[in-house]
């Protein structure tokens, strides 16, 4: 698809939003949600589908996801380190541009600010001389790649954070990699710790003064994140939304909101009319979901064994850009700063697999036959490729149809349908597609929205020569862009298992201590789809292995279950020669980002050989006393 051209400022078009007034009807609502535009950043943004990120940083050496901001710089020095390799991955996967990771919540910088230490100028990396933020630029101009940056709100080792002076300082450090590195495509802020529940400090953040200093300095870069242009689709699984709607509803009333409250990102209605009733202003705000390869963000050698596979990354293509939605896989490099070889390959094949269900488009050129309301029927506009070029449905007609000729019958199992945002926002509610089989009508595909883009994988393929789709209800009117028909390879099946534990060789039984708890042998059977259940109910609650014999350990592998908030957070962890004399903790230590990625987590210990360990829960995610577990092992590898 090609990308709509924007040559001058004429043809850079801001977004328009609508105030909803005290007391509208719905259907007042309904008028107002049809009238709101995305700017002409969310446009450009729209049709990139994948922009790749990039994590390195302190956890990458510490084989944390959350560090703690007292990690000393020099344990970074990844000095294999090659910027061109990363970037040319992703293009050679089809993605067009990449999110550097510049700041993490642990405030160590990968570029040489002024404004602290905390950076790779006290590493040992390039002999303090470093900056990768500059190799990275550089490495994206060479390909041709979009720059985009992340510089997480939320500094672990700031003394300032928490105070207004940090305002200062993270302007100033947002000057810094908006000035020295030429145009910058994104900037991220993520939402993590900017509440007083997960970092422990009120911020006082000043968000549209943040907002307009990034727009004053690069008037194009788009703010995503905790930020008013793109938001994030409400977990880190790439999962998006069968209902996925671009116009959403805040209670904020600047332009520049930051950290949205009364606003649940998880939320399956989001944007609904039921959810809309409730707010107090239309904005056009695009989601995207984020993809780790890996189980978690960052580097970690025990992850080697669960790169995502590929039925897995082609589900969540279909999930977040087939609904309306964007996605961002993620690459981690380890400590010698390359990309792992099998996560480079698996993007790259993935990649692929995209670009050759795009080559063929067997609706191309195909004749639309409009039936039912319908307004500015040129022939070709819905298959020529460009959502741009539209039809549109009188206002009030919310029931259209419309048949597509094909040129010749043709074999596939992927439908595209695209609305025209740009110049009629999001309308369509409903829908449903019918394949012309066998001398009859059949119906092969049926959904609710379709926004800019929406693709409807088919269970099997489908030959025919004649398509026709149905707008059962949508807001106002129908608009409908485009129509293609692509074919999709099949994509093998793999299932992701834990590896093998060493110490299931030895004899090991877990007791609770402070917790009451069902379905025990749930705990330790190796398997992921088991779930045990329990209830904190004691002081210091507890999950104590007792070892047949005294034996090695150097870890325990904790795999959360699927309740929403019922995962461990924090703890310690203790060992013991008799199980009554526990001492200092070997550690203690947090679950960092669970609450948005729940996947397989790995606590690291000092190697022991002792007979009893015990892990203690210091916090569950959001103090809830009811916890669900998948899977809790001591291992040694």
């Amino acid at each position: 698809m090609p990308f709509a051209a924007l040559s001058s400022q004429e043809t850079k078009p801001e977004g328009i939003s609508r105030a909803i007034p005290e007391g509208a009807t719905p259907e007042e609502i309904v008028r107002l949600s049809t009238q709101v535009r995305p700017s002409y950043r969310q446009i450009d943004y729209q049709q990139r589908e994948m922009l790749g990120f990039i994590h390195i940083g302190m956890n990458t050496f510490t084989g944390q996801e959350w560090g703690t901001g007292k990690e000393s710089p020099a344990i970074f020095n990844p000095d294999e380190l090659d910027a061109e390799e990363w970037v040319r991955t992703f293009k050679e996967a089809g993605i067009t541009g990449v999110i550097l990771v510049a700041k993490h919540h642990d405030g160590f910088c990968v570029w040489p600010s002024r404004y602290t230490e905390h950076t790779v100028a006290h590493s040992p990396w390039r002999s303090g001389k470093g900056d990768l933020v500059k190799e990275v630029s550089e490495a994206c101009r060479k390909y041709g790649m979009k720059l985009c940056l992340y510089l997480s709100p939320w500094d672990m080792h700031e003394s300032t954070y928490g105070t207004d002076a940090y305002n200062e300082f993270y302007i100033h450090q947002l000057e810094e990699l908006l000035t020295n590195y030429g145009p910058v495509y994104l900037l991220w802020f993520d939402g993590a710790g900017t509440q007083e529940e997960v970092s422990g400090k009120n911020m006082p953040f000043q968000w549209e003064r943040i907002f307009r200093r990034a727009r004053e300095l690069q008037p194009d870069v788009l703010l995503s994140g905790n930020a008013p242009d793109v938001r994030w689709v409400g977990n880190e699984k790439g999962k998006g939304r069968a209902t996925e709607w671009s116009v959403q509803g805040i209670n904020e009333t600047t332009d520049w909101f930051g950290s949205l409250k009364d606003y649940d990102h998880s939320l399956q209605d989001l944007g609904s009319l039921a959810d809309l009733q409730s707010k107090k202003r239309l904005v056009w705000y695009p989601s995207r979901g984020g993809l780790p390869l890996r189980k978690g963000w960052f580097y970690h050698p025990a992850d080697d064994l669960s790169i995502k596979s590929l039925s897995y990354l082609v589900d969540s293509y279909f999930s977040t850009v087939g609904q309306n939605s964007n996605l961002l896989p993620n690459l981690s490099p380890d400590p010698s700063g390359k990309i792992p070889q099998k996560d480079a390959e698996r993007l790259i094949e993935f990649g692929r697999i995209i670009r050759d269900m795009k080559t063929t488009d067997y609706a191309k050129g195909a004749t639309a036959i409009p039936i039912g309301g319908w307004e500015n029927c040129r022939t070709d506009a819905l298959t020529d490729g460009s959502p741009f070029t539209s039809w549109n449905t009188v206002e009030g007609q919310v029931q259209a149809t419309v048949e597509i000729q094909l040129k010749e019958e043709s074999t596939f199992n992927v439908v595209l349908l695209q609305e025209n945002i740009r110049d009629f926002g999001q309308r369509v509610e409903r829908f449903a597609v019918d394949a012309w089989m066998e001398g009859d009508w059949k119906m092969i595909a049926e959904g609710t929205t379709i926004g800019f883009r929406r693709m409807l994988r088919l269970s099997t393929p489908v030959t025919a020569n004649k398509l026709r789709i149905r707008f059962l209800n949508a807001r106002l009117s129908v608009s409908l862009g485009n129509v293609s028909c692509f074919r999709l390879e099949d994509v093998p099946e793999e299932n992701e298992s834990l590896p093998a534990i060493a110490l299931r060789d030895v004899g090991i039984r877990v007791s609770l201590q402070g917790i009451r708890g069902k379905h025990m042998r749930n705990l330790t059977d190796g398997d992921l789809a088991t779930m045990w259940s329990g209830r904190l109910c004691g002081e210091k609650p507890a999950f104590v292995f007792t070892l047949s014999q005294k034996a090695p350990f150097n870890g325990i592998r904790y795999s959360p279950g699927s309740l929403p908030k019922g995962h461990v957070e924090r703890y310690a962890v203790y060992a013991s020669d008799d199980g009554k004399v526990w001492g200092e903790p070997l550690v203690t230590g947090r679950f960092g980002n669970i609450e948005n990625n729940p996947v397989e987590q790995r606590i690291y210990l000092p190697r022991t050989e002792k007979r009893f360990v015990k892990l203690e829960v210091l916090k569950t995610v959001a103090d809830t006393k009811v916890i669900e577990i998948a899977e809790l092992a001591l291992v040694n590898d």
